[in-house]
């Protein structure tokens, strides 16, 4: 593997609406996507909760909120150890947001299964990324030369249009996870299933040129008005084209 490169820095945004279906049964987003950054580490994670569960809302927020804190605390381990572990690092992972999972249900009186939700992320520290997905969604990237690809593209479980969900028994055997350096590389989103309707061409498996001019935007406008940015092009753009709920998340690396 080339020298890994150390001095490139990034941005994030992260934004999410709900759909029309839920705005008509004034019922909450189950689309969360939140950044973090601690230890050298600058992560976003998307959850998308499971519509059929009662407390998916949550359970997006609780999967979102262990991943960020487990990935930038861990991101090394995971990544030096990936080649000869990848099942247990995908495990360890999952149980992360099992625990967390257990945690929250024991507090409202349910069952973890009500807090089902799929997941992604991508995280830069040092001049690589890594990344993970389960589900639905995209993971989609940018190269130096702009060209634009699907780093991850949607997979279902076993049956025609079911879930994959963290809940699932063979949820760890179904998380994909992804590093490489970032030297040819500009940025990252992780797009929810409802923003995919808008934002990826299920034909060709390829993401829509807008996520590439988002990119350019994010790395560019401070910060502020990129999060006017992007939830206006949800809210106007994205989510007036389906009735699910719409996220994005961008991580735009800029380098020196």
């Amino acid at each position: 593997m080339p020298e890994i490169p150390i001095d490139f820095s990034c941005k994030t945004t992260c934004a999410f609406v709900p759909g029309r279906s839920h705005l008509k049964t004034q019922t909450p987003c189950q689309d969360y996507v939140a950044a973090r950054e601690s230890n050298e580490v600058t992560c976003i994670s998307l959850a998308n909760g499971a519509g059929s569960r009662a407390s998916s809302a949550i359970g997006a927020q609780v999967a979102v909120t262990a991943t960020l804190a487990f990935v930038c605390k861990n991101f090394e381990s995971l990544w030096q150890n990936m080649d000869k572990h990848n099942a247990k690092a995908t495990q360890r992972l999952v149980n992360r947001c099992l625990d967390a999972f257990r945690r929250k249900s024991a507090k409202l009186g349910g069952e973890i299964n009500d807090l089902a939700c799929n997941l992604s992320f991508v995280a830069y520290s040092r001049g690589r990324y890594l990344a993970g997905h389960l589900g639905d969604g995209v993971i989609a990237s940018v190269d130096a030369d702009g060209q634009l690809q699907a780093l991850s593209h949607p997979e279902n479980g076993e049956l025609a249009n079911s879930p994959l969900l963290l809940t699932d028994h063979k949820a760890a055997s179904r998380l994909r996870l992804y590093r490489g350096p970032i030297e040819a590389t500009t940025g990252f989103a992780i797009i929810s299933d409802g923003s995919a309707e808008s934002l990826y061409d299920k034909v060709s498996g390829v993401p829509a040129p807008e996520i590439e001019k988002l990119l350019e935007l994010n790395a560019t406008l401070p910060r502020k008005k990129m999060r006017e940015v992007l939830g206006d092009n949800l809210q106007q753009s994205i989510a007036s084209k389906t009735e699910d709920d719409c996220s994005l998340g961008l991580l735009s690396i800029l380098k020196p």
